[in-house]
């Protein structure tokens, strides 16, 4: 099966995907769910489609309760078999066959088997990838699933992923020596990923040319590049010569974004706005981009001159328009629950942090922010000296991050943060290593761990020499 970008998808299978993506923002998964079904099983060659509808699966299911999932249980065992039959005559269909026992309820592990396997058969890997990794997810425990996840990841050419399953395993298994060596391969296989993108990637291998393939890159926004925005700019200018369109002057306020035009691209964000004639939160927060973009940019050049005075004024109003616009947007859209956390981070960057923690434990309530509001909440409590408070939080966050990113790598130095406050040194230097293990040197760790680890080391000499 030939996978397709939206770009080559017809066109309501974007605004299905936008559409489900607004109810999602709101914590309305079911809504979500119902809206994809139908476009996923019409069009199982869209990658993007399996990932959204699989995240939003398991973001709904921890809402449902045992009966449901009972429900979604028994009816598998009679889908599944006939999917198995069916996908060796036309596995396409057995893949549309396995969405709705999984929409009932997604952690159904025969039925994300049977999905897995199917679209193995339909030759299409992102099917397997996504099946597999809702296992993964809600099942962490499941090693067996990190080894086949990660030969999935390598058929949908995502090596970078599978070599970072590898790592865990051989993390997990360090004198494992058949869990070595496949490292080492996927860590090949990986190597010669990045150097086909470099030569020329698989997009690009389906472009025409050379410009249409930057052209297709951009829109999927896979490139950043400021020689290359240009070819949209000039590719939407002539466009918009044809006839106005409120897409495409906000994709050519996007493209101004990426070539640092930034008054322009606030110039074609507020003519959208206009005519939209709507408060549109999203709009709101690139016009509010592009202006403080544009006045940081001002703010360099006054520094380069020697005016720092003005850079710091530039510098200033940008923070103030950025402080006023989130303020706004939570006003007006007071159950959108990214705005109220936007609007928790400004409060507990300008040190209100009373009123961030207030706002953090009502938006928490929305599941998409529940993480990031529990990591904030522990900083909150640092800050009041609760390291307990602290640690609970934080700890709650962590057991809901299933792998190690950005994300994971802050709430584990703030659980540092809060063991080293609470005296709980060894705890302290576990979390410190888990996040040096993954990025060297992260923030301050490593002078953290040069003051913790030598007194573990006299602690231990002392009590040893006692004994």
């Amino acid at each position: 099966m030939e996978r397709k970008t939206f770009s080559k998808a017809k066109i309501y299978v974007r605004e299905s995907y936008n559409r489900a993506g607004k109810f999602a923002e709101k914590g309305d998964y079911a809504a979500a769910v119902e809206i994809l079904l139908p476009v996923i099983k019409a069009n199982p060659d869209v990658p993007q489609l399996f990932e959204r509808l699989r995240e939003y699966e398991i973001a709904w299911c921890k809402k449902k309760n045992i009966f449901v999932k009972l429900g979604g249980l028994l009816i598998s065992l009679f889908v599944a078999p006939v999917a198995v039959v069916t996908a060796f005559i036309n596995p396409v269909t057995a893949m549309a066959m396995c969405e709705g026992p999984l929409a009932i309820f997604v952690d159904n592990p025969i039925m994300l088997h049977v999905m897995a396997f199917v679209s193995n058969l339909a030759d299409a890997p992102w099917g397997t990838v996504t099946a597999l990794n809702v296992i993964r997810v809600l099942h962490p425990g499941n090693k067996m699933i990190r080894k086949a996840l990660a030969e999935a990841m390598q058929r949908n050419n995502q090596a970078g992923e599978a070599l970072r399953l590898h790592k865990e395993m051989v993390s997990d298994s360090p004198n494992d020596l058949a869990a070595k060596e496949e490292m080492r391969s996927a860590m090949a296989l990986a190597t010669l990923e990045r150097g086909r993108w470099e030569e020329g990637g698989t997009t690009q291998d389906k472009a025409k040319d050379s410009g249409d393939a930057v052209i297709q890159q951009m829109l999927e926004g896979t490139i950043h590049d400021a020689e290359q925005a240009q070819m949209l700019i000039r590719k939407f200018t002539a466009d918009l010569a044809k006839a106005d369109s409120v897409d495409i002057r906000r994709k050519l306020a996007d493209a101004y974004m990426v070539a640092c035009k930034y008054d322009d691209a606030f110039r074609e964000y507020e003519t959208v706005a206009k005519k939209l004639g709507v408060d549109d939160p999203v709009l709101d927060k690139q016009m509010e981009k592009a202006h403080c973009a544009s006045l940081e940019s001002q703010a360099e050049q006054a520094e380069n001159s020697g005016n720092t005075e003005q850079a710091v004024a530039l510098r200033n109003a940008a923070a103030q328009y950025r402080a006023d616009h989130i303020r706004s947007r939570a006003v007006k859209f007071p159950n959108d629950a990214q705005l109220q956390f936007d609007l928790g981070e400004l409060s507990f960057e300008l040190g209100e942090v009373e009123e961030a923690r207030n706002i953090f434990l009502k938006t928490m309530d929305f599941a998409q922010k529940r993480r990031a509001c529990l990591v904030y909440l522990g900083r909150c409590a640092l800050h009041f000296n609760e390291p307990d408070q602290a640690i609970e939080n934080l700890q709650t966050a962590i057991k809901e991050m299933y792998r190690m990113d950005k994300y994971k790598r802050e709430a584990l130095y703030y659980l540092g943060n809060a063991y080293e406050l609470a005296g709980q040194n060894n705890e302290a230097v576990e979390c410190y290593t888990k996040v040096r293990a993954s990025m060297e040197n992260y923030r301050d760790i490593p002078q953290r761990l040069a003051q913790l680890v030598p007194a573990e080391s006299s602690d231990d000499a002392a009590v040893e020499q006692a004994q």
